[in-house]
């Protein structure tokens, strides 16, 4: 009788172990095509929020959405957005109607009631309640320049009291539109409300500096970003304080010092000199 044919144990194991290798060399790369693609996404949903931040200007006599501190009304208008957010299960941090209903919103309508377009895909970071509650993420993951918008602004940071704001499109002369960075995404230990404070002048201090709060760096230590122009990136960070790890607390007023990244966005932030 002829005796049927199979694997002996040792050729499975073999088998098994080139599997796991093979599988090794592969994950890596799987891992850098979902931060492509996932950085891809974050782009395209930026430059949706930057156009509809457009448009509402191109129909409002060159005006500029509200950008006010704690994304509150300013003398009876709505803030681009309503909310505050943070690690507890509050109605802020999921509720998509702050974003794009009209009661709270004044881009809701621009861009067509995408509330996608105000997370950024990578951005899946929930507090141990809020995966209790059953939550994969929050409903928000970007930020505006306080530099641009009219409303109340903080006056507790060291340069507040010199701090200018574009309230009219044409007001972004230094630098111009195609610099002038106007959405970002925020870093989840870092974001509350909808607006995030640089120091303009920062750049040109040198030394000990403070970032007010800190950008993300979800895609691989990059962050997308949108300006005045239309554009939007996935900008690379270089220096050390951006890639903070997230810690599920309040990361915020982190000092510095000549940080590469900090004196970037101060150059990229919207001055009236």
């Amino acid at each position: 009788m002829q005796q049927a044919l199979g694997f002996t144990l040792i050729e499975l194991l073999v088998v098994i172990a080139i599997i796991a290798v093979l599988a090794a060399m592969l994950l890596p790369a799987l891992q850098r095509a979902k931060i492509r693609a996932q950085a891809a996404s974050c782009m395209s949903s930026n430059k949706q929020l930057d156009l509809a931040w457009i448009l509402y200007a191109n129909e409002n006599d060159d005006r500029l959405a509200i950008n006010a501190d704690q994304s509150l009304a300013y003398n009876g208008t709505r803030s681009w957005i309503t909310g505050f957010m943070d690690w507890t299960s509050g109605q802020y941090n999921t509720n998509t109607s702050y974003l794009v209903s009209d009661t709270y919103s004044l881009l809701g309508s621009y861009i067509g009631r995408n509330y996608n377009a105000f997370t950024c895909s990578a951005a899946e970071f929930v507090s141990p309640i809020e995966a209790k509650a059953g939550w994969s993420a929050r409903a928000r993951s970007r930020a505006m320049d306080g530099a641009v918008g009219d409303g109340t602004k903080f006056g507790g940071f060291s340069f507040s009291g010199t701090f200018w704001w574009a309230k009219k499109m044409t007001e972004l002369r230094n630098p111009g539109p195609s610099d002038s960075w106007i959405f970002t995404d925020e870093h989840p230990d870092s974001i509350d409300d909808g607006i995030l404070y640089v120091d303009p002048h920062g750049a040109d201090k040198g030394g000990v500096e403070t970032f007010t709060e800190l950008p993300a760096s979800q895609h691989g230590g990059d962050c997308g970003m949108a300006f005045a122009d239309g554009s939007a990136i996935v900008h690379k960070w270089t220096g050390k304080n951006v890639n903070h790890p997230v810690t599920y607390t309040t990361v915020n007023g982190v000092t510095c010092v000549n940080d590469p990244d900090l004196a970037w966005l101060a150059l990229h932030t919207p001055r009236s000199n």
